[in-house]
């Protein structure tokens, strides 16, 4: 048995399949779930996905090792202000959120000593949400991001990271400006498109028609417009630099495609195409 009591604040997609996970580990003495909405407590116990189950977390984070907190990245700060007073000493707060820099020194100046922090990122998901969508597979194979800074207790480090391994993640570790900067344009950005997209269609007139013809392409290349809006608004407002700089960098890319598609400069356009063609083969 690593660990005692694990609480997880927020069952969601990502908290849910962290509790399904580790329950299946079989390294974990009590497993705790935390969330407001009193149906997803009841689902959850009832399908054994949690051991025990509260809509606050007082009682639940009692004896816990460590508290994850899966809340909307926006509800992170506020969250971990609530538990700070119930939470044991040598505990360790980690997160799930797909922000890191704005979060983590947040949270590190509102911690007292008796308490440690590791900001964490699974980078795994799907465009589903809920705790019916959970997957205690959903981590296998996957990255999971630390961002450990220099008032990081190493202990806890080493606990956050072998808490993760429970299901199945490959650990890497990553500065928060850094992870915030790459994560705005491999994740971030790839969810203004799809946004965008999708209202540009929907500007249209006859949008219902258009989308009636939307065939694979479209429909993989949007799936996550599907996503939390709620979420992402989130998260674009806690990255908004790092955001509106990828958005840059986009347009141009836009405009030079623009600017070969109005010259008829196919040779040009065609180079352009091909090198990303080939970035995407060999990058996957």
């Amino acid at each position: 048995m690593q660990f005692e009591k694990i609480t997880i604040i927020g069952l969601g997609l990502i908290g849910g399949s962290l509790a399904r996970a580790l329950k299946e580990s079989g390294q974990i003495g009590t497993v705790s779930g935390v969330d407001t909405d009193r149906d997803t407590i009841d689902y959850a116990l009832r399908n054994k996905i949690i051991d025990e189950g509260f809509t606050e977390s007082g009682e639940a984070i009692q004896g816990a090792e460590i508290i994850v907190i899966a809340t909307h990245v926006g509800a992170i700060k506020e969250t971990t202000e609530e538990i700070i007073p119930d939470a044991a000493e040598g505990s360790v707060i980690t997160d799930v959120g797909s922000v890191k820099g704005k979060i983590v020194s947040e949270i590190e100046s509102i911690l007292p000593p008796r308490l440690s922090f590791v900001g964490g990122h699974p980078i795994a998901g799907t465009e589903n949400s809920g705790v019916g969508a959970s997957d205690p597979a959903l981590f296998r194979g996957k990255r999971f991001i630390i961002t450990p800074t220099e008032n990081t207790d190493p202990a806890a480090r080493d606990k956050v990271e072998s808490l993760w391994k429970l299901t199945g993640s490959q650990i890497f570790e990553l500065d928060a400006e850094s992870h915030d900067r790459i994560f705005g344009l491999v994740s971030h950005l790839p969810h203004v498109v799809a946004y965008s997209l999708i209202d540009a269609i929907i500007s249209e007139d006859d949008s219902d028609t258009l989308l009636s013809f939307a065939g694979s392409g479209l429909r993989d290349y949007t799936r996550v417009a599907a996503s939390s809006p709620a979420m992402w608004t989130d998260i674009f407002k806690a990255n908004k630099d790092e955001v509106l700089r990828a958005i840059g960098k986009y347009k141009a890319s836009l405009d030079k495609i623009e600017y070969l598609l109005e010259r008829e400069e196919w040779e040009p356009l065609l180079d352009l195409l091909s090198k990303s063609t080939e970035a995407k083969r060999n990058k996957g």
